[in-house]
């Protein structure tokens, strides 16, 4: 039967779809897996060199395993399979990703291997699978010698067509409106259904409720307790999440906590270093305009609107996502003294003409930090748009001394050959090697402030001097960290050991008094989900077995 289907007029027709629909899925799974690691591991240079280097990886050794499986036994059952095992494959690591994250996390193994085993988990066998498949079926192409040059470019070409459609539609359009794993379980049914013409007419069957399976999980989302809203942008992986115990709503971005807000009372600043945004009144005189780059929750602007009825600010914020959440679920006001600008920080500072009194940072998090924005060449645009006394703001996430600190010392030594002073302010500033909020303030005054003679004329519930006497005095070694500069930046090897340490963040409690608490994540599984893990597994492994049988039962036939 098989056979007979091969010299049919549909069968090239077939082939070349399968050949088109793998070549997309190989790219739709690499880009795809930024957004799956990217909550775990980051954004970095890491995590995209991991993906690149695995997925050339497993196609590399896919093409020379599937040449030679080729030359021994070219079967348009083989072919197939390899195509299912890697649609089945996509299909159970979707559920399982998370897990082996958290395992792999667990293990602590830093920075830079984390996100490589993490990517072979989810990237090597579906690579390899669907690289084995471009020898098969260039020889289940050609029929003729003379003409298998243009055949194998053809079908080149073809694959290449696909991944070019699958990286601009999942890139461009599909991430923002469908969501990551609705994506990936839908490859998964389109691989898994291209195979199927090719499968045992016995295990078509599996293949059937494998399709099902993969299109009926599209289209469920299973409801998670505190969740709000969830949304796949461009940029995050963006939840609300409500906690029923203390009504507080937070801001997850990528599983790093950016925002929160107490519902039963909106203007009371839940983070401690918000408050510390309030410096540049202490620094700046009289200050009038102010920039945001970060919006997040808008809890800074919110608050600078509140306290300072004559000062206008701009917020730039890059995921106009983010932006609408902070309209829909942070009460956002619509107030005339604010302009929210989406786009990037660095590209808006270049391209305007606006001058400020306070430009605040808070685009940071502890597993991702943009590098353009940490750079002197950004530093210097930063200081041209800051009046003859202007302050500029960052909020950073690390520590003060110790293994932990390259990040922070080389951002100090960075903004030190642009400002004539930089000030440090540590949310706890006797733990000198435990990872927390530093704000770090910019001064283009040449005059170190000593005295603080500052009126506050201003609505606020607490004092500012209060934070200026918080100022951190000890020197600070930076000469063994180098300037941070557009041509090196290596701030994913400066977060390597930063990444593994416990976040410890100060929280304003109801009485308006202070606590220090730590996120970490939870790494434990539950009954059900290990069960499930176990069972995947066991599902893999017969996969294993029958593709195995079938490789010896088509050579037997075929003898």
């Amino acid at each position: 039967m098989l056979p007979k289907f091969e010299k049919s007029n549909y069968f090239t027709i077939i082939l070349r779809f399968q050949v088109f629909i793998s070549g997309a899925a190989v790219m739709v799974l690499e880009v795809l897996g930024s957004r799956v690691l990217s909550p775990y591991f980051g954004n970095t240079l890491f995590v995209w060199g991991s993906l690149i280097g695995v997925v050339l990886t497993g196609l590399s050794l896919g093409y020379a395993y599937g040449g030679k499986k080729a030359d021994n036994n070219c079967s348009y059952k083989i072919f197939s399979m390899f195509i299912f095992i890697a649609g089945a494959y996509t299909l159970v690591i979707t559920f399982l990703s998370s897990e082996i994250f958290q395992i792999i996390l667990a293990l602590n193994i830093g920075e830079r291997f984390g996100p490589l085993f993490a990517t072979i988990s989810i990237l090597a066998i579906p690579s390899f699978c669907l690289g084995a498949i471009t020898p098969f079926s260039i020889k289940l192409s050609t029929k003729s010698l003379k003409t298998i040059g243009r055949t194998a470019g053809n079908l080149y070409a073809i694959s290449t067509a696909g991944g070019i459609v699958g990286t601009f539609a999942t890139a461009f359009f599909l991430v923002p409106i469908f969501g990551v794993n609705s994506i990936l379980f839908t490859i998964s049914a389109i691989l898994i259904l291209s195979s199927i013409f090719g499968l045992a007419d016995y295990f078509k069957f599996v293949a059937i409720f494998l399709i099902i399976f993969s299109i009926y999980s599209s289209m469920t989302i299973l409801p998670v307790a505190g969740v709000t809203y969830q949304k796949d942008t461009f940029y995050h992986k963006l939840i609300v999440h409500d906690n029923s115990i203390n009504n507080i709503r937070t801001l997850i971005l990528d599983s790093n906590f950016h925002s929160a807000m107490d519902l039963n009372n909106p203007d009371r600043i839940v983070y401690e270093y918000v408050r510390y945004f309030h410096l540049g009144f202490v620094f700046a005189d009289n200050p009038k305009n102010v920039l945001f780059i970060g919006g997040g929750g808008f809890t800074g602007p919110k608050d600078f609107l509140k306290s300072y009825p004559n000062v206008k600010i701009d917020v730039v914020e890059i995921d106009k996502d983010v932006i609408q959440v902070g309209k829909d679920y942070f009460l956002v006001p619509e107030d005339e003294r604010l302009q929210i600008i989406n786009q990037d920080g660095r590209r808006y500072l270049s391209s305007t003409i606006n001058n400020y009194d306070i430009i605040i940072l808070d685009a940071y998090d502890k597993s991702y930090v943009p590098f353009h924005l940490m750079t002197k060449e950004f530093h210097e645009i930063v200081n041209g748009h800051l009046s003859d006394n202007g302050v500029f703001i960052a909020n950073i996430i690390t520590s003060l001394d110790g293994e932990s600190s390259d990040l922070f010392r080389a951002e100090y030594k960075t903004l030190d050959s642009v400002f004539p002073n930089v000030y440090i302010y540590p949310l706890s500033l006797n733990q000198e090697q435990m990872v927390q909020n530093v704000i770090i303030v910019a001064h283009k005054q040449d005059i170190r402030l000593q005295n603080k003679t500052i009126k506050q004329d201003y609505n606020l519930s607490f004092n500012i001097l209060d934070f200026a006497d918080d100022n951190y005095k000890k020197s600070i070694k930076i000469d063994d960290v180098p300037m941070l500069t557009d041509d090196f930046a290596p701030v994913e090897n400066f977060m390597n050991p930063l990444t593994g340490k416990i976040y410890f963040k100060k929280i304003i409690l109801q009485n308006d008094s202070s606590i220090i608490i730590p996120e970490e994540r939870n790494y434990s599984m539950d009954q059900n989900r290990f069960d499930m893990i176990i069972w995947s597994f066991i599902f893999i492994f017969i996969l294993y077995l029958v593709y195995t049988y079938l490789i010896s039962y088509t050579q037997k036939k075929d003898n």
